[in-house]
């Protein structure tokens, strides 16, 4: 009896380990699909009252479609890639969008944010 309450003791840790370790991974994620978080963009682009404020609300839209997006492909086994080029898709219309609200200088801005983002994508050996 004391083998099992041990047995589960161990397994409780473990799955708290991993539920911790799954709360870090989504909090470093950063924004929707990838990009900077909003507030990566306040300090690095410094944009005014009104381009933040469109930018928060284009932020909330693309987290929402992403989430979405991701819900849909596991209702419908949708294979990675097929899900990889839809999270694509989203990012660059996400980024569009969001230069479209800057001006031209603070665009490029985003750009260098979003470009320094970017997960490093793995090499084939």
């Amino acid at each position: 009896m004391e083998r099992k309450s041990v047995l589960a003791f161990i397994a409780a840790f473990a799955l708290a380990g991993l539920v911790l370790a799954q709360d870090k991974k989504a909090a470093d994620a950063g924004g929707p699909y990838g990009l900077p978080t909003l507030d990566q963009v306040k300090d690095k682009v410094k944009p005014t009252e009104e381009e933040l404020k469109k930018v928060t609300e284009i932020y909330a839209a693309a987290t929402k479609n992403e989430a979405e997006s991701k819900a849909r492909a596991k209702e419908n086994g949708t294979d990675r890639k097929t899900l990889e080029g839809y999270i694509s898709i989203g990012r660059s219309e996400t980024i569009n969008k969001v230069k479209e609200v800057l001006d031209k200088d603070k665009a490029v801005l985003y750009d260098k944010l979003v470009a320094g983002s970017q997960p490093e994508k793995k090499k084939k050996k």
